[in-house]
């Protein structure tokens, strides 16, 4: 019953932060042209800064730059090797310091964000939690938040990245700007799948075929038992001990999840490997 109850609260917490997640797109006035020198008030003392984000999309093996002069000298600050990347210019708290984020592909499933601000003559990186692909997240900060910057409302980012569980699929979080000058989670540590791209497209090729009978609890709070050959869609998880799922007839519940340490990846559902439950499990490389 124990257990039942913290699922609940957890399916209460994931319908709250489904519907929070930031929903301002970034605009085109926010944009920076890349290999284009560029002229912006990033320190809010009035005189403009020339900037220079430059990105070779011909060169795999060279990274993103951002270059910025002012008055006080000139910095160049850069990031990890991306292709397909964006940059925009957004103050992010309300302070009048400008923002410079980058956000981009790191060709491999990964998708990745830099923040940067122009102070003194200096280019420093404001640092982001870590909640990459895998499932032993860390209580630590990187120099990149992993995702692609989806929408910002006010200094609310949307992270949108692949999460691995049961399966490959595109998940978000909200990070926050906080008083601490770095990013923080200002949801209950969910991602959470697209709604909107659970298409006929995605239950022909993302969807989970049940081989084995498998507990759950329902979206009422009721418990359940899926059946073989019922199809879930898995579509938002904590990557610890939960994962949400919805049938084609628009059920949806919770799994009990576990990390498969024995396998050394993948995860366990009620004890059995994820591989014995479904009979396929549609994994990206």
């Amino acid at each position: 019953m124990k257990r039942i109850l913290v699922t609940l609260i957890a399916l209460s917490l994931l319908l709250t932060t489904a519907t929070t997640h930031a929903e301002a797109a970034l605009t085109e006035d926010a944009a920076i042209p890349m290999n284009v020198e560029f002229s912006a008030d990033l320190d809010g003392d009035g005189a403009p800064e020339t900037l220079l984000c430059t990105l070779d999309e011909a060169d795999y093996d060279t990274p993103l730059t951002v270059t910025v002069t002012g008055g006080a000298g000139t910095a160049t600050y850069a990031t990890d090797i991306l292709s397909y990347a964006s940059a925009y210019l957004v103050d992010l708290d309300g302070d009048g310091l400008t923002e410079v984020l980058v956000t981009g592909d790191e060709m491999s499933d990964d998708y990745c964000t830099y923040c940067l601000r122009w102070q003194d003559g200096m280019l420093y990186e404001l640092l982001f939690p870590d909640a990459n692909r895998s499932d032993s997240n860390l209580d630590c900060w990187f120099r990149s938040g992993y995702g692609l910057i989806t929408a910002v409302d006010g200094n609310r980012l949307t992270l949108t990245g692949t999460q691995d569980v049961l399966g490959t699929w595109m998940a978000s979080r909200d990070v926050t700007l906080a008083p601490t000058g770095r990013f923080e989670f200002c949801d209950d540590g969910v991602w959470v799948r697209d709604l909107g791209e659970m298409n006929d497209d995605t239950w022909e090729y993302a969807s989970l075929t049940l081989t084995v009978s498998l507990p759950y609890v329902n979206q009422y709070g009721q418990t359940g038992e899926l059946a073989p050959g019922d199809r879930i869609l898995i579509y938002a998880s904590d990557k610890r001990e939960y994962a949400w799922f919805a049938t084609p007839d628009g059920i949806t519940g919770v799994l009990a999840i576990s990390p498969d340490y024995q396998r050394g990846w993948g995860w366990l559902i009620e004890g059995l490997s994820e591989s014995e439950c479904f009979e396929y499990v549609p994994y990206a490389d």
